[in-house]
């Protein structure tokens, strides 16, 4: 792969045929002098009349688009203009074009972030927070019978095992056979790792569906893809069992041929993503314009379009680029790191979409896509919808996030990795660490409320038994120092939410260079004890250690009542634990926190800041009620009523809809409005019973209804 991936166009290939025909089977290649074309007979042509056309033009059969009936032969160059002509003027054929080339949808752009010269550390994984695909995941990670297929150029895995047991089939739409490898490019790889790489394995990034599977069709290389190899790719993956097919591939002209495939697929229940294109324009780019396709333009991690990405009204959605990916080769070796384009866009929708049906394995294609576009939140340049958004979709489908709230919780330890091919490749720290070896934050695993985020990485310089530890860095990664000989080495791991802060430290490393300095002495506190939240009755508040020397192996609250100085502190009896509720009779007061850290050598203890005094508990807020329903219109049903009970107050209801221009929306007070999607009606009611009517065309839609409650 060069250092600059090219954008896509969509080019007419002059030049290719190979002597002979491979029913069934599409070649790659044509001979010297000749041109691939695609042409489809009419049902009601014999095989005599077919035969005696192609024979006229001097045309050889060198495959076939399976499903579609539709073949693909070769001519010779110097006449396939006219012989075009002559097939477009016979009264034998349904269609007659050529068959084009679609190229990869990559860009390698010069921000910082991105693997540049230097390949700098990229920004992270800041796509999955942006969609709340990881509070999404607390509903599911993804089921193995959900099936994503990557049409794309193939894979190579070797060195990356993120993808172990992550593929459950391959097929090469160029070959016949299931070799997807030894001629993979290296863009397949990208895209694949986006949708489904493993997650919480301790290796490398994670897909957008980890639980998913993915099917890898192999339909060209990182130069394109003949539409004949994509068209039979697409079908191949509608017949093996896929539920969602990503192309981050395409051109500039539309082709009957890919119209048939996405039809086909689409009408055997295939969701379908496509890469929007990279060329910063509104220009329609096929497949992603196809009626049936959801193309995907980019945003980058401000939310704002992607520097290269195309957009417009024919773009149903956008999501993020320069998401974190494998790698087949980086600096030298396999690794994980960003990659541009609206390639790496697509697959965030794909795997959003496999996250979806793996929720609910019997919602249609049609259902998913409509909970993706009406969730989508509003961007700032012109897309259809919007911004995919996990969450929100999976609420539009009726779920929601089973997580309690509470503070971060820790369920793995964090762990110390040593760079093998700087931060691109890393392995676990086995043995000793060496002077000069660079040792890489693992952070563990953690669940909480959200947002989680990582607020700390403090490096620790201990004795062999952990006794006492002073810090040594604040960072990503630690270069181990002469200095450390003799000492092992540790990472504690804070994280951090709206409703408090954890620090875990993982396990201590074998002394550096394989000698130990044994030291002992009671902990040290290094930086105060904290707490987090609000003081306010009946509010939680959080409490956070501090930071402590010496290896504490345990720690012991005890939280105070004060006066609103601060000082005549007294001991809040039974309030021992790390949280505390803050009482009706604590109003007018502080509140603070004596933490007691111990170890084998003894304890000490600090004492945090006192808190704001505490206030009165708030006014509950008037209870409201969300409804949704469901429903289609059509010459037997042209409208749909829906009545329902409400208190005084504002209500709201918003009409969704994708196959109807107009839609209107009217309520049994006298109010209406008509519009396209979506219809927003709000009336201030009294308490009482209202019927809601959707009428004006002929469509599904969704109407939710917001009001207070009777």
């Amino acid at each position: 792969m060069s250092s600059t991936f090219r954008r896509t166009t969509l080019e007419s290939l002059a030049a290719v045929a190979i002597i002979g025909c491979l029913l069934g089977v599409s070649v790659a290649g044509a001979a010297p002098g000749s041109e691939r074309l695609l042409v489809k007979f009419k049902s009601t042509a014999s095989q005599q009349a077919r035969t005696s056309l192609l024979g006229s033009l001097h045309a050889k059969q060198i495959g076939l688009v399976h499903d579609l009936g539709i073949k693909v032969i070769t001519v010779p160059a110097a006449s396939a203009k006219a012989d075009l002509g002559e097939m477009h003027g016979n009264s034998l054929v349904a269609f007659a074009e050529r068959d084009a080339i679609l190229k990869p949808q990559d860009t390698l752009p010069s921000d910082p972030s991105f693997p540049g010269g230097s390949f700098a550390v990229g920004g992270g994984a800041w796509g999955w927070s942006m969609t709340h695909t990881t509070q999404a995941w607390d509903i599911t990670r993804g089921d193995p019978n959900v099936v994503i297929a990557i049409l794309d150029s193939g894979i190579k895995t070797a060195g990356l095992s993120d993808f172990d047991g992550q593929i459950a089939s391959t097929y090469n739409a160029m070959t016949g056979t299931t070799d997807v490898t030894t001629n993979a490019g290296n863009h397949g790889t990208y895209v694949a790792g986006i949708a489904g790489l493993a997650t919480d394995n301790a290796t490398g990034s994670a897909g957008f569906c980890p639980g998913c599977r993915l099917m890898v069709v192999q339909v060209g290389t990182d130069s394109g893809a003949y539409l004949s190899d994509v068209a039979n790719g697409l079908t191949y993956a509608a017949d093996h069992g896929a539920r969602v097919a990503n192309m981050s591939l395409g051109g500039s002209s539309d082709s009957s041929t890919l119209r048939s495939a996405t039809t086909y697929a689409h009408q055997h229940g295939v969701l379908m993503t496509a890469a929007a294109g990279n060329s910063n324009c509104n220009c329609v780019n096929y497949p992603a314009a196809d009626p049936y396709v959801l193309g995907v333009a980019g945003v980058d991690n401000s939310g704002n379009k992607a520097g290269d990405s195309n957009y417009g009204s024919w773009v149903p959605l956008a999501a993020p680029e320069g998401d974190m990916t494998a790698w087949p080769t980086i600096n030298g070796a396999p690794g994980y790191a960003p990659i541009g384009g609206t390639s790496s866009a697509a697959p965030v929708v794909a795997g959003i979409a496999g996250l979806l049906l793996s929720a609910n394995p019997e919602l249609t294609n049609s259902q998913v896509e409509q909970a993706l576009e009406t969730s989508a939140s509003p961007v700032g340049f012109s897309v259809s919808y919007g911004r995919v958004d996990a969450l929100a979709a999976f609420e539009a489908l009726g779920f929601s996030d089973p997580q309690a709230s509470n503070p971060p919780m820790n369920a793995s330890a964090p762990q110390l990795f040593v760079e093998t091919n700087g931060v691109n490749n890393y392995q676990p720290l086995t043995g000793s660490p060496q002077v000069g070896q660079v040792l890489l934050r693992g952070q563990g695993t953690w669940t909480g409320s959200a947002p989680l985020s990582m607020s700390g990485a403090q490096w620790q310089r201990c004795t062999s038994t952990g006794s006492s530890c002073s810090t040594i860095a604040n960072a990503a990664t630690y270069t181990i120092q002469s200095a450390d000989s003799g000492y092992s080495i540790r990472l504690v791991v804070t994280v951090k939410n709206g409703l408090g802060s954890t620090a875990v430290a993982s396990p201590l490393s074998a002394p550096v260079g394989g000698t130990t300095t044994p030291t002992a002495s009671p902990p040290t506190n290094s930086t105060l004890p904290t707490i987090s939240g609000t003081p306010q009755a009946g509010q939680t508040l959080v409490a956070s250690p501090g930071s402590w020397t010496g290896s504490p192996t345990g720690y012991a609250y005890q939280w105070q009542d004060c006066d609103q100085s601060g000082g005549s502190c007294s001991v809040i009896v039974g309030a021992s634990t790390s949280t505390y509720i803050a009482q009706s009779g604590d109003v007018g007061d502080t509140l603070r926190l004596v933490v007691t850290a111990s170890n084998s050598s003894g304890s000490s203890s600090a004492t945090s800041a006192a808190t704001p005094a505490v206030v009165a508990a708030a006014s509950p807020p008037p209870a409201t009620q969300t409804m949704t329903y469901s429903g289609s219109l059509n010459s037997r049903n042209p409208s749909r009523s829906f009545t329902v009970n409400v208190g005084a107050g504002l209500a709201g209801a918003q009409l969704a809809f994708t196959k109807c221009s107009a839609l209107s929306l009217g309520l049994s007070n006298g109010a209406a409005a008509t519009g396209p999607s979506v219809v927003s009606l709000k009336a201030s009611l009294s308490a009482g019973r209202y019927t809601y009517t959707v009428s004006g065309g002929k469509c599904s839609f969704t109407l939710t209804i917001s009001s207070p409650s009777p």
